[in-house]
């Protein structure tokens, strides 16, 4: 439940420097004072959690642990791309079965065949992490073949082709045009201040 935040189960401790400001004259670190040890002492002692063993939690056995059988499982986010104004996937097509035969003529048939297979369709990011998690855990594979399928894929495979978000993008007359304006407005109006190495401190209230 929200409360307000003198009712607000924490820490006595961050009650007690509210209640006590520091004086007019004091410089304050507040990375320093705003966090500490055992600041969950009012959680653990609420009667929600009366029974709860929190000195053991760390050995115990939750009562619920997923079943993870894909990378798919606990990824939530396609990883970011270079910036790029070309949103569309690399040009050139992959090679036929038979340049990969020939590309991979120093290895076994069945690996030259997975690698046909791996090229046959343009990847985006999932799919690869699919793919690399397949060939991880294939036992017909050796540990160097497995490396050589992942360096064969991203060396040789085709990116699928993205459609950007963006409609201005979409339109070949104006999209050069368009990225160019906003990569060279994209920062104006900001500016970089650093940080001291003593961290952020209050300056002087006066009185």
């Amino acid at each position: 439940m929200i409360h307000e935040k003198e009712n607000r189960i924490c820490s006595k401790r961050y009650q007690h420097k509210d209640r006590c400001p520091p004086g007019p004259n004091r410089m304050t670190d507040l990375f320093g004072r705003h966090v500490f040890p055992d600041d969950a002492e009012d959680i653990k002692d609420h009667r929600w959690f009366k029974h709860f063993a929190w000195d053991q939690v760390q050995n115990m056995t939750p009562p619920f642990v997923p079943n993870i059988s894909s990378p798919e499982d606990t990824h939530y986010f396609e990883e970011s791309e270079p910036f790029s104004d070309w949103s569309e996937s690399n040009p050139g097509a992959c090679p036929s079965p038979d340049e990969v035969h020939n590309i991979l003529r120093d290895f076994r048939l069945y690996v030259q065949q997975v690698a046909v297979g791996l090229v046959a369709e343009p990847y985006n990011s999932s799919s690869l992490r699919l793919i690399d998690f397949e060939l991880e855990n294939s036992p017909e594979l050796s540990e160097g073949e497995k490396q050589m399928l992942k360096r064969f894929i991203r060396l040789y495979g085709r990116r699928q082709r993205k459609r950007p978000r963006d409609v201005l993008l979409r339109d070949d007359k104006i999209k050069d045009v368009v990225m160019e304006v906003r990569k060279s407005s994209a920062f104006m109006g900001y500016s970089w201040r650093r940080m001291p190495p003593s961290g952020f401190m209050m300056p002087e209230l006066q009185q």
